[in-house]
């Protein structure tokens, strides 16, 4: 399995509902292609509503479904991801 690791909003802002034809060929990209998409913890905060008329985001379905998932927090004291960082 291969992971495509997510920086910002814009890929899932544009693909909208499961019902949209642009996240059914998505969604099926990464099954045919056994990807997971990773999403940055405030990437997903970002996606998510706390609104009681919502009943489900996309980014949840497709967490549900399998082919995204929620990164783990960044470890800054690891030298790799400070030089990545400092890089930034």
């Amino acid at each position: 399995m291969s992971r495509l690791h997510i920086a910002d909003t814009g890929l899932f802002v544009a693909m909208g509902q499961p019902s949209n034809s642009r996240y059914q060929a998505v969604r099926g990209f990464a099954r045919r292609n056994d990807i997971t998409f990773v999403l940055p913890e405030r990437v997903y905060e970002e996606l998510t509503v706390d609104d009681p008329d919502v009943e489900k985001v996309p980014i949840d379905t497709a967490i549900d479904e399998g082919w995204a998932t929620v990164a783990a927090p960044l470890e800054f004291s690891e030298p790799v991801v400070s030089r990545v960082m400092d890089g930034v």
